[in-house]
């Protein structure tokens, strides 16, 4: 155990059961039944139809049945393979970040974040690079061409001259419209704090130095959904700049005759853009400085629903644009989930991680020795950074560098001189030969301290919330059922070639095609098209050169879809096909449809067969997989001994399981530090009084020793 805690049950007896009693035993593993039902509760459904009763039981098994693949996963060490190891750990480090923030502080970074959103901002600026070892330099510079502003010289002619961001040779400096969450938060804090044709005090970010001038704040224009219509430039094809331009504006011609009625169909059948083309052209919900600047204008600049944009180009192709819908900002509430994933990225986090490790100092009792870093000033050298060993300048470990008074782990008590020196060396390929020591170490060694800080807690977290505990077991339990399934069953039933040939020859029925059509399926532009398409099939003119003589003037003419279907692959088909008697009589008949202009070519009937296993081979795999499964549970249920505590059970279906869902937190600590004396006594009595034992005290890190007072003759 890592904490020395004082915890706080609360025992609820009834009918003479505990209900810390063990519910489930399984093996050697024993789960109680607080663990189970949370467990149930966490992973029961909203649309699960069952009663409570009914839906306790079938979870029951199935939890045995996860339980059993667990159990054997680690009676095979899989829990012990480096891989599963470093795949858990990637997992916690996920896990534990909702632990270290601070509840309030993200509150507030919310509540401002969605308040500047409601705005979007114009700003140009002037960028400074600084230097690490000279961060002096940068500021005076930033700050005369400030003054200079001040004075009345021009915004743009300064920002040509003296702005170190390379973009100021196409933009001036000027960055355009962007809203919240878009910039580096400094920048953006001083942008929507300045006012509107003002310019801001110098800002630092990871960048340099800034200055900003706000050259507009608008509201909000939210954002948009459109569906377009792409037709790409091919730059190696010859003359594809002038055939791009009259294919887009022949589809804009037809849109202007339809009224845009028509403009899903025709992205589905021409545009180059595949992806949305499929989906009528529809692309994702875009606000401010999403899109290239002239496609986000044409769209923002569309004010009714389904008006459409005359053609432009961009740097990808020309487009045709449809609004489709316009929102506003949404609600906090709405915004609530996507803001915080959004704002846990963002550098106004360090906010958050600040107030962490200041109230995480406070409960750990963390106190550092200042001085025990002094000594790196002196050692870091040239030698270091040419690959040599600072280690040799210690003795042993070194002094202590600080100190966690509340942990009685030896292994996590004490940081020292020797930890971070391994520290640095890890990183001395990120230290540059031109900046300062100093600087170097200090920016190392306020890392290396937060880092320490934070890791104690997160090695701790299992002991301090029981939430957290049950988290990392789903994780953990997980991992390795994925692991062993994959071994015992679906990699199995892919390799198993004779063992799959077998099942999917046992079981033939499942696997029969039903009465299917081959047909090809004409879609003419108009009444006109479709008349032209029908003569000529009566003359007895050759199919296969219809596409290019119906087309020869318009590319939108005619269009051609062939397969072969069965009831439900196609909704044509199904209303005009598999709506009647299917026999061999009606191969090679022509089947109009005069309200869509649509002509259905029967090719072949096709009775019904079984589908080939190379064709449904997938299918055939997963139900080999249920067979195999089913065989594995059955085995693990005749090795494992399982037994079920019915009588807790019981009082589980009667909802008087309490699942004391507060969090076991610290309460308090047995190495209390409220005074010098308690803090000397309490850390003895546990460690021992000796020179190896400290304590942290007023910025002072002591030991524990006991000398005797030795003088006159004593």
């Amino acid at each position: 155990m890592k904490y020395i805690y004082l915890y706080i049950f609360c025992f609820i007896f009834s009918n003479l059961f505990s209900q810390d009693q063990v519910f489930l035993s399984i093996a050697d593993e024993q789960i109680s039944i607080q663990d189970f039902m949370k467990t149930y509760h966490k992973n029961r459904l909203d649309t699960d139809t069952l009663s409570f009763n009914d839906s306790l039981d079938e979870y029951l098994q199935l939890y045995i049945k996860f339980k059993l693949k667990v159990i054997e996963a680690e009676q095979l060490g899989l829990d012990t393979i480096p891989a599963f190891i470093r795949e858990l750990d990637g997992y916690r480090r996920q896990l534990v970040k909702p632990y270290l923030t601070d509840a309030s502080v993200s509150e507030q970074l919310l509540k401002e974040a969605y308040e500047r959103l409601k705005y979007e901002v114009s700003v140009s600026h002037i960028l400074i690079q600084a230097d690490p070892n000279d961060t002096i330099e940068a500021y005076n510079t930033i700050l005369g061409i400030r003054e200079r502003i001040a004075n009345g010289e021009d915004f743009v002619s300064l920002a040509k001259t003296f702005s170190e961001d390379p973009s100021v040779k196409e933009n001036n400096g000027d960055l355009g419209y962007f809203t919240a969450l878009y910039m580096v938060y400094p920048f953006e804090t001083a942008a929507y704090e300045t006012k509107v044709g003002s310019v801001s005090e110098p800002v630092k970010t990871r960048f340099g130095y800034h200055v900003i001038k706000v050259n507009d704040k608008r509201a909000s224009r939210g954002e948009v959904k459109v569906a377009h219509i792409m037709i790409r430039i091919d730059d190696k094809q010859q003359n594809s700049q002038n055939l791009s331009k009259d294919k887009i504006y022949e589809i804009y011609d037809s849109l202007i005759v339809n009224s845009g009625s028509n403009f899903g169909e025709l992205a589905q059948k021409y545009s180059d853009d595949k992806k949305s083309g499929s989906k009528g052209g529809t692309l994702d919900w875009f606000g401010t400085n999403k899109m290239v600047k002239n496609f986000e204008e044409a769209a923002f600049d569309l004010d009714s629903i389904g008006s459409f944009s005359e053609p432009f180009q961009t740097e990808f192709g020309w487009h045709i644009v449809k609004l489709l819908e316009k929102k506003s900002l949404p609600d906090f509430d709405q915004m609530y989930s996507d803001l915080k994933k959004k704002i846990e990225r963002d550098s106004r986090s360090q906010k958050t991680r600040n107030v962490v490790i200041d109230r995480l100092k406070s409960e750990w009792g963390f106190v550092e020795n200042q001085k025990s870093k002094n000594l790196f000033y002196k050692i870091i050298d040239d030698n270091f950074l040419n690959g040599g060993d600072i280690l040799q300048y210690l003795n042993g470990k070194g002094h202590v560098m600080f100190v966690f008074n509340s942990s009685d782990d030896l292994s996590q008590r004490y940081i020292y001189q020797k930890d971070f020196a391994e520290y640095l060396m890890k990183y001395r390929n990120r230290f540059s030969k031109t900046t300062n020591t100093k600087t170097i170490i200090d920016q190392f060694y306020n890392t290396f301290k937060e880092q320490n800080i934070l890791d104690i807690e997160m090695n701790n977290l299992e002991y301090k919330y029981d939430d957290f505990r049950l988290l990392i077991d789903e994780y953990h339990d997980g991992i390795l059922l994925f692991n062993l399934s994959e071994e015992k069953v679906w990699n199995k039933a892919i390799q198993d070639t004779v063992g799959l040939l077998h099942f999917y020859d046992e079981n033939q029925d499942k696997y029969m095609w039903s009465n299917r059509v081959s047909a090809r399926i004409y879609s003419a532009k108009d009444i006109n098209i479709r008349k032209r398409v029908v003569n000529y099939l009566k003359r007895g003119g050759d199919e296969a050169n219809l596409l290019e003589r119906i087309n020869k003037k318009s590319a939108l003419n005619l269009s051609l879809e062939e397969g072969v279907y069965e009831l439900g692959d196609n909704s044509i088909i199904d209303d005009n096909i598999f709506s009647m008697e299917l026999n061999d009589s009606k191969k090679s008949d022509v089947i109009l449809i005069e309200d869509s202009n649509q002509i259905i070519i029967i090719l072949d009937i096709i009775p019904p067969s079984v589908k080939p296993l190379d064709q449904i081979k997938g299918l055939v795999i997963s139900d080999y997989q249920n067979l195999l499964e089913e065989k594995w549970v059955d085995d693990l249920k005749s090795n494992y001994i399982v037994s079920v505590n019915d009588d807790l059970f019981s009082l589980a279906k009667k909802n008087q399981i309490s699942l004391n869902e507060n969090n076991l937190n610290l309460i308090e600590s047995n190495l209390d530090c409220n005074d010098f004396l308690s803090c000397f006594t309490n850390t003895g009595k546990f460690f021992g009084y000796s020179q190896d034992v400290y304590f942290g005290w007023n910025n002072q890190i002591y030991t524990t020793e006991i000398k005797p007072v030795i003088g006159n003759d004593k």
